[in-house]
């Protein structure tokens, strides 16, 4: 009986809040179920979808695990922050979530434009040995991926909404978001609790403190 593993994240590209990256494995002769209950990337369903689907998944799933990233960590892994980038940070968090899983084989939705640099820094961190499928956009492609993708999205939309539900309406948490953009100018130099989970390395926010001086010109 072989193990299959996918992995994905959800907020690796937004400006407020935890990325959350989730591992999911299941046996292979329940794969086919994935696609039977039509899990498929979590980007191309709705928000109650998802949640239905979440449950199904983690009923057929053999075992899965989750890690939320906050904002501060993935400020201190940042190049501009003097660390070796957020791609090494993932990297070394899908080789925990596979050590932990114990998977034959994972498919990972791969965050690197370069595959073999980022198999090597994951093939570093592993102490399980199986095969690593890594592709873009494997959440399209492979239902355990997608599987995986679902289980990230909705918990993070749950830690948007907690975050929310506390400081208020301020979009979807992304750069190109105008209500994210008009938050953080607002908080920009306030001690507000918000600033815990702004990513103050990200390049959104040296744009928006541009713009902010700009503003106050005379």
């Amino acid at each position: 009986m072989k193990l299959i593993a996918g992995i994905d994240e959800a907020g690796r590209g937004s400006v407020i809040g935890p990325m959350v990256i989730a591992g999911t494995v299941f046996k292979e002769e329940d794969i086919e179920k994935l696609v039977e209950i039509n899990v498929r990337d979590s980007k191309e369903l709705k928000p109650h979808s998802r949640k239905m689907l979440l449950e199904k998944i983690l009923e057929l799933a053999c075992s899965w695990k989750l890690v939320l990233v906050s904002a501060k960590e993935i400020d201190s892994e940042t190049r501009r922050s003097g660390g070796e980038g957020i791609t090494n940070l993932e990297a070394k968090i899908f080789a925990e979530i596979l050590n932990n899983l114990k998977p034959d084989i994972a498919y990972i939705d791969l965050p690197s434009i370069n595959v073999e640099k980022f198999r090597e820094k994951l093939t570093m961190n592993l102490t399980h040995s199986c095969v690593l499928i890594l592709e873009h956009e494997a959440d399209k492609k492979y239902p355990v991926t997608a599987a995986a993708s679902i289980i990230a999205k909705v918990h993070r939309d749950e830690e948007v909404r907690k975050l929310r539900e506390k400081f208020g309406d301020f979009g979807s948490g992304y750069p190109h978001d105008p209500r994210t953009r008009e938050f953080l100018k607002k908080i920009f130099k306030t001690n507000s609790e918000a600033r815990e989970h702004v990513r103050w390395s990200w390049r959104t926010i040296n744009n928006l403190a541009q713009s902010r001086l700009e503003d106050h010109e005379v």
